[in-house]
């Protein structure tokens, strides 16, 4: 009898233990779980592959823009010598000259072998610069009576305006 009993015993600890891992594995949660994994490495992978193709998209137009860089100064470099040998003597010494000067000559023909120049700031030069705060703020004793005048001329002629019978038509 007493093995009876611990037979039974280990049979109701073993279905036990098999019920709890079959109810664990069926349950809504884990299923969702599940899911939720697979979905998120598909995605994962997904994304690999984009970055990667995003990578061979922007070496491959970084090569075909510096290949039309070498043709156009190829291009480029083909006018500008074949202008000076075909070109008569006086387009000749414009080329020349724009390329002693650094700019282009009356012909559009750009020399390569020049190099760039950065953009030029033609902004004026004021003590604190035009972005200061106090930029155009200061002004002379002369230069208000003169835009005084000036304000008071453009009220006077606003005031002919008014009696002009041309402008009161409509």
């Amino acid at each position: 009898m007493s093995t009876l009993i611990l037979v039974a015993l280990i049979f109701t600890l073993i279905g036990v233990g098999a019920g709890y891992l079959l109810a664990k594995s069926f349950l809504p949660q884990e299923t969702v779980r599940r899911e939720l994994e697979a979905e998120l490495t598909r995605v994962r992978d997904e994304h690999k592959v984009y970055q990667q193709e995003v990578s061979d998209h922007f070496l491959r137009t970084s090569d075909l823009l510096s290949n039309l860089t070498h043709s156009f100064q190829a291009v480029q470099e083909q006018l500008a010598s074949s202008a000076m040998q075909l070109a008569g003597p006086e387009a000749s010494r414009q080329l020349m000259q724009a390329a002693a000067k650094g700019g282009t000559a009356t012909t559009g023909v750009t020399l390569s072998n020049l190099p760039p120049e950065p953009p030029r700031d033609y902004a004026p030069k004021v003590p604190g610069g035009v972005l200061s705060e106090h930029y155009g703020l200061e002004q002379d004793t002369a230069s208000r009576t003169a835009q005084t005048a000036v304000a008071d001329a453009l009220k006077a002629e606003a005031r002919n305006d008014e009696d002009d019978p041309t402008f009161k038509v409509g």
